[in-house]
């Protein structure tokens, strides 16, 4: 009798779970990134050839009316596994709460997708100076032309060293006023967000020149610093979008506090602009720059430019300083496929202070589903 109880049960509950495995949505995504690459070398040998900048695959879909969910991870650029989004999101009053592995909302530059951005890699501050991503539980809601973003996080999955683990925690928030006006749309934002490091303290700043085919030459270079109580970011963005032009700048600032070294501060700016040749105007939503559609069978072409500067020196910590001008050209053979070109002048004060000024020509061929 029990063990006829118990099969019953268990019958019910394979078939509660099969109906509602039945209510769950499931598709594939991925992203593909090919990149190729060859330097004018000036003082620091780099190498030449190519590199899987980004292989992401996963799912993403629905858990039931409410719930969406998205699973992806990166085994691009050095062949390890690296959770990417790893989420689910519903809506919630006014706007929209998403908890689990994600960007924190700091910087125009950063939330624009890889799959989006006008050139191959992100401005070199962005890449030095800001968090990526963590997880945590955030808050967006966009009411007319205003949009917030908030955010609650700790730790990067899977950063750990040996017994360590990384048990930061943090906060952010970002604002943005998006109006359109005479068919113009303007983009004026700032952001701040503050972290504390707990006992693994430990943080290194340095970047490279703005391409990844030789992933480990970085120019500057803060070298370990230690026993960093607590980081704060700031930043400002302004953006615009006219039919087929666009521009963006940004500036970033990262303050240190730490015991050791004292109060220490680097930051950087950025300035771009593009222009499809072709009539397309880029996609904007929730303060947050997207892709671009063909207007034809013929694809997009698109031509860009971008300034940079990047200062990661202040008191006894000389990581350098980093100026580049990247041209980049853009085809959009459809709203998935996409081959980019960008021409990159480096000129950089090295640690040691010695001048460094290489030349990057560099290609991708990308997709994404």
């Amino acid at each position: 009798m029990k063990k006829r109880i118990v099969m019953t049960a268990l019958g019910a509950a394979l078939c509660s779970a099969a109906v509602s495995a039945a209510d769950i949505e499931i598709k594939p995504r991925g992203r593909f990134q090919l990149d190729g690459g060859v330097h004018n070398e000036d003082q620091t040998e780099f190498g030449d050839g190519f590199n899987v900048r980004r292989a992401r695959i996963g799912v993403e879909g629905k858990l039931d009316q409410d719930w969406s969910f998205v699973i992806e991870y990166d085994f691009g650029d050095d062949g390890d596994a690296e959770a990417a989004d790893a989420l689910f999101r519903r809506n919630l009053g006014p706007g929209t709460v998403t908890i689990g592995h994600q960007r924190v909302p700091f910087s125009l530059n950063l939330l624009t997708s890889a799959n989006s951005i006008t050139f191959m890699e992100r401005a070199s501050p962005t890449a030095a100076l800001t968090l990526d991503r963590k997880l945590g539980v955030r808050y967006d809601v966009t009411n007319g032309d205003l949009t917030s973003q908030s955010m609650l996080f700790g730790r990067t999955m899977g950063d750990s060293d040996g017994d360590e683990k990384d048990q930061s925690a943090g906060g952010a928030q970002r604002l943005v006023f998006h109006p359109t006006v005479n068919d113009t749309l303007y983009h004026i934002g700032g952001a701040v967000a503050l972290q504390t490091m707990g006992d693994y303290n430990s943080l290194r700043i340095r970047e490279r020149p703005e391409v990844r085919i030789a992933d480990s030459i970085r120019l500057i270079d803060t070298g370990s610093l230690d026993d960093v109580d607590s980081t704060a970011r700031y930043g400002l963005e302004l953006a615009m979008r006219q039919g087929p032009f666009s521009a963006e700048a940004e500036y970033i600032k990262l303050d240190l506090n730490s015991d050791l070294t004292g109060d220490l501060s680097f930051d950087g700016m950025h300035l771009q602009a593009s222009y499809f040749l072709t009539g397309e105007s880029r996609a904007y939503k929730n303060a947050i720059l997207g892709g671009v559609k063909p207007n034809s069978t013929a694809g997009a072409w698109e031509l860009a430019v971008r300034y940079s500067d990047t200062n990661l020196t202040d008191r006894m910590v000389i990581g350098g300083e980093q100026q580049n001008i990247t041209l980049g050209v853009n085809y959009y053979l459809t709203e998935r496929i996409r081959f980019m070109g960008n021409l990159i002048f480096v000129d950089a004060t090295l640690p040691d202070q010695t001048k460094d000024k290489p030349e990057v020509l560099a290609f991708r061929a990308q997709f994404h589903f």
